[in-house]
């Protein structure tokens, strides 16, 4: 597998290749410069929980694109064995051919779903040198994570239900406006909740709830109290309420 991220990286303007496991552990990366391994595990945790935003909406999506304030994000599906789900993400510059690399990651990926289908992927990550080129021998500790940021405080999932920024974000198919992933995620946390009570009606509720609750400012997690009180409004069988009050209060 190795071999197969090794070949992404060597794409001009191609920063970092991992892969993501349903529980936002690196399953494996390859990467340049400042993208050691702690800094991949954030990215590959903030990325997963735009893929959960977008799962509520298009569970079987297959391609994201995504930009930065300096590069791209470009991320697709490997599928699933059994409970695990994973995704590869490609952490590029602006000197990226994105048309080039749409096919070279394409290629990639069917190559990795079916080292996946075989059992060929391992669950410990790789570690990559500085130069990406060399992987870290067997027993030494990972590096420790620089003082740089991840690209992921800042940018926007095209096509995909969802983008942010550090500043505002917003979850396209809804129109809803959230203040950072932090609420986002609650709010898909809301809706998967509402939904074991209500059913596919709860994405309808929870976007009218924020609107009411916040009509034209951004929504953010000082609102979560009001709006778990919203939504519980919406179930009518006491047991059910409570117990999604509860749950949610937990979030």
């Amino acid at each position: 597998m190795e071999t197969i991220l090794q070949g992404l990286l060597d794409l001009s303007g191609v920063n970092a290749a991992l892969v993501v496991d349903a529980r936002g552990h690196l399953a494996a990366f390859r990467g340049k410069a400042i993208y050691d391994r702690a800094l991949c595990e954030q990215v590959g945790a903030t990325l997963l929980k735009a893929v959960d935003s977008v799962q509520l909406h298009q569970e079987d999506w297959d391609t994201m694109t995504a930009q930065f304030s300096e590069g791209k994000l470009l991320l697709r599906s490997l599928g699933s064995k059994g409970d695990s789900a994973c995704f590869l993400a490609v952490v590029a510059d602006s000197t990226l051919n994105a048309s080039f690399a749409t096919v070279a990651i394409r290629v990639a990926a069917n190559k990795l779903k079916k080292a996946l289908e075989t059992g060929t992927i391992s669950s410990a990550p790789s570690l990559a040198s500085a130069s990406g080129t060399a992987s870290s021998p067997a027993g030494t500790p990972p590096p420790a994570a620089t003082t740089a940021r991840p690209p992921s405080d800042s940018f926007v999932v095209a096509n995909s239900g969802m983008s942010w920024t550090k500043a505002s974000s917003s979850l396209s198919l809804t129109g809803i406006n959230v203040a950072d992933p932090a609420s986002a995620a609650f709010l898909s946390r809301c809706t998967k909740e509402l939904a074991r009570a209500v059913g596919p009606m709860s994405k309808v509720y929870v976007q009218e709830a924020v609107r009411r609750l916040s009509p034209e400012a951004t929504y953010s997690m000082a609102l979560r109290g009001k709006l778990i009180e919203e939504l519980a409004g919406q179930i009518e069988d006491g047991d059910d309420r409570n117990q999604f009050i509860s749950v949610l209060e937990k979030a």
